[in-house]
């Protein structure tokens, strides 16, 4: 939340604390409930926190779980960047051609209603139960959707500031960079954190699957053992560290968008004090 502008410093510093307070009562709240359940169901059936966390510590003094949480997140990250690699581009061509928006448009929506598990078994079959499979099935399965994030980003760029940047003959790099850039970021920062979310979602699915690494095939080790405590210990580490790479997401997208909470006249000041300006 945005102080206002006639705020005095103790309200600012009010905002801020209560910006602060609600995230944390969020997390409480999670482990109230975790907490709860376990009572209500028996931590033989719904384990609690500390039966978790002594189980993770227990895995984490053996030192083999570094090995499964690492070789997720290189197939999580791996998919994610080859999907972004080749959405983002086809996205913003989509956006700025109707006709090849119209033409994929049916491909487009295979891809978006086609079942999931689908695309993974088939990958397993015609390539085999190996990296390659996994890797190229999952970026295929976030591909749809960075498609189509990215077209809408695209076609809601408001083309009024296009005619002014011309007006002002303002260079194509410059027009990139001041123009078509800061309105686009929003939907690129925002499409990288869902495809990050979906990405290793469907990497742990397809390692129960077909994989005998990573914390997919030990999540389905241990449920085949019946030990609630193991699936887990292995779901809290990989949501801990995929959450740790979503805040700096969020991090790096706030500082990109910063200048939106700066008040318009210190933004042309800032930009004519460093030349900028058309």
């Amino acid at each position: 939340m945005r102080p206002a502008a006639g705020a005095t410093p103790a309200s600012q510093r009010a905002v801020r604390a209560g910006g602060r307070l609600w995230p944390l009562l969020g997390g409480l709240s999670l482990l109230i409930v975790w907490q709860g359940l376990s009572l209500l169901l028996g931590a033989q059936t719904f384990p609690g926190l500390s039966d978790t966390l002594g189980f993770l510590w227990t895995q984490l003094q053996k030192g083999s779980i570094w090995g499964h949480v690492g070789i997720t997140l290189w197939r999580v990250l791996l998919s994610f960047g080859l999907a972004l690699l080749l959405g983002v581009p086809l996205g913003w061509g989509l956006g700025v051609s109707a006709r090849a928006s119209a033409f994929l448009g049916p491909w487009l929506a295979v891809g978006l209603t086609l079942p999931r598990i689908l695309i993974l078994l088939a990958a397993y079959l015609l390539i085999g139960l190996n990296e390659r499979a996994i890797v190229l099935a999952i970026a295929l399965i976030l591909l749809p959707t960075v498609i189509v994030q990215v077209r809408e980003g695209v076609r809601g760029l408001d083309h009024r500031l296009d005619d002014l940047a011309r007006a002002f003959r303002l260079s194509r790099p410059k027009h990139w960079r001041y123009v078509t850039l800061p309105q686009l970021l929003p939907t690129l920062v925002g499409t990288a954190r869902v495809t990050l979310s979906l990405a290793w979602k469907m990497v742990v699915f397809g390692e129960v699957f077909g994989r005998t690494s990573g914390v997919g095939y030990m999540i389905a080790f241990y449920f085949q053992q019946f030990e609630m405590r193991g699936i887990l210990a292995y779901g809290l580490l990989m949501t801990l560290a995929l959450s740790l790479i979503d805040g700096l997401l969020a991090l790096a997208g706030a500082r990109l968008l910063r200048w939106r909470a700066e008040p318009p006249g210190a933004v042309q000041q800032g930009a004519v004090q460093q030349g900028e300006g058309p």
